[in-house]
């Protein structure tokens, strides 16, 4: 038993770490504020749920503020600053909820299945790909991934040589396996 309990807290303690490194915003993310401090008739315009969109977040009164790359505690601390800063409230405490963390990428061309999927933290090119049900007879070795408006070609053959080659795949990419 007590092998059973080193083992899991050794997996948690490993696990943990991992986990935390994924949890910054990113571009589509979903969240929730709650202001906290002053009277309750003056914070209710700024509970709300806010969207990430093109690495920032739209606060009431204080405009646009930069989400993108900051977990929830930089995030509110952010916010606080920028409420006390417009001397909007002296006393500001500001709760930021992650409500979806759900990143994809979308695989398409010559590829069994279609689709887009979830994004996990250690995504691969090829682990796309098969995710994807693999290529089609129709495939060539040429796979591109689009991310942020600029094109990567990658050969599987050489990946496959090398797995070392195998890029990782980044939330919002669009992989395309290159068929005839």
């Amino acid at each position: 038993m007590k092998r059973i309990l080193t083992f899991l807290l050794t997996a948690i303690a490993i696990a943990l770490p991992a986990a935390r490194a994924g949890n910054t915003f990113r571009e589509g993310d979903v969240l929730e504020m709650r202001l906290s401090g002053p009277p309750e008739e003056f914070t209710k315009e700024f509970n709300v749920v806010l969207t990430v969109d093109e690495g920032k977040v739209n606060q009431p009164l204080i405009g646009r503020i930069s989400a993108a790359g900051m977990t929830s505690t930089q995030l509110a601390s952010s916010i606080e600053q920028r409420l006390k800063q417009a001397k909007l409230f002296t006393v500001a405490n500001v709760n930021i909820t992650p409500t979806s963390f759900l990143r994809t990428v979308i695989v398409g061309g010559a590829v069994r299945l279609p689709a887009k999927y979830n994004w996990v933290l250690d995504f691969t090119l090829m682990g796309a790909i098969n995710a994807a049900g693999g290529p089609t007879e129709f495939a060539k070795d040429t796979v591109r991934i689009i991310r942020n408006g600029k094109a990567a070609s990658y050969s599987r053959k050489a990946i496959k040589k090398d797995p070392a080659l195998d890029p990782k795949v980044e939330p919002g990419d669009f992989i395309e396996q290159e068929g005839d």
